[in-house]
């Protein structure tokens, strides 16, 4: 007789803990909220001591500041999650990746260098110093957020861009080699989200946004986090290395203008 598989439970995350990485903006928070309900507990990290113990407040977590672009620091927080959490320590969200405006040619060595340490530095210490923690209690998962600026040209954010991909390519080659100690690697990539700590737009250009969108709207926090759930949940316990487009369909579309005849 075959058991029956409960679904409900394998979306639950009770017994796990997480350490969220950047959860002063619109979707750190909403990820944070999902996890909590959904029953784990947290490591809120965060550079600003005001944002990371705002969150640890709001969602009955711990608080741990830290400067995620650093060895050193990053090595102190997992330590602090290993020290806390135990084998209840399950995986990471990084959150982290902020784009620095400006044309190609604009760009200078410093701000070249800031933008790749933003993006694509965090994400290789976590693989480095998380992975193999994770690997030595026999598996756990690990979801970078991206974005969509990694798979098309977005103006002025060449670089960011640039970085998110290369978190892409990271997460394939970390799910490669982690994936036979159970440790999963997979990215969220969002598009347009509002309420995310992006400089804010007139309804005008909403609008013209939204009416691009195959969905007719841009994004919440709360739809990033509810993909971020599940990848970390036993519901995906068979995706790793994956790139899930959470864009409204935004990211499937040509931008030519319309040719075929009505």
């Amino acid at each position: 007789m075959t058991t029956a598989i409960d679904y409900v439970a394998r979306a639950g995350l009770s017994g796990r803990a997480f350490v969220v990485l950047g959860v002063g903006a619109g979707i750190g928070s909403a990820i944070c909220d999902a996890l909590t309900q959904s029953g784990a507990r947290l490591l809120c990290v965060d550079i600003d001591k005001e944002a990371a113990e705002k969150a640890a407040a709001k969602f009955g977590a711990a608080a741990f500041v830290a400067n995620v672009t650093d060895r050193t620091s990053m090595e102190a927080v997992f330590a602090a999650a290993d020290a806390q959490f135990g084998k209840a320590f399950a995986g990471v969200v990084s959150v982290v990746g902020v784009p620095l405006p400006g044309a190609l040619t604009a760009l200078d060595d410093e701000k070249l260098q800031r933008q790749l340490d933003l993006t694509l530095r965090p994400a290789v210490l976590i693989a480095q110093i998380a992975g193999p923690r994770l690997a030595a209690r026999g598996g756990g998962s690990v979801v970078y957020v991206g974005s969509l600026a990694a798979e098309v040209s977005t103006l002025n954010i060449a670089m960011y861009g640039v970085g998110k991909a290369a978190v892409n390519k990271l997460a394939a080659s970390a799910a490669h080699e982690f994936g036979p100690q159970g440790v999963r690697f997979n990215v969220v990539s969002p598009g347009r989200i509002l309420a995310s700590g992006v400089v804010p737009i007139s309804p005008e250009v909403l609008e013209r946004i939204e009416r691009a969108i195959p969905l007719r709207r841009a994004g919440a926090p709360d739809d990033i986090a509810g993909a971020v759930q599940f990848l970390l949940s036993d519901l995906s316990s068979y995706i790793t290395g994956a790139v899930l487009p959470v864009d409204g369909g935004i990211g499937r579309i040509s931008a030519l203008p319309e040719s075929a005849p009505r």
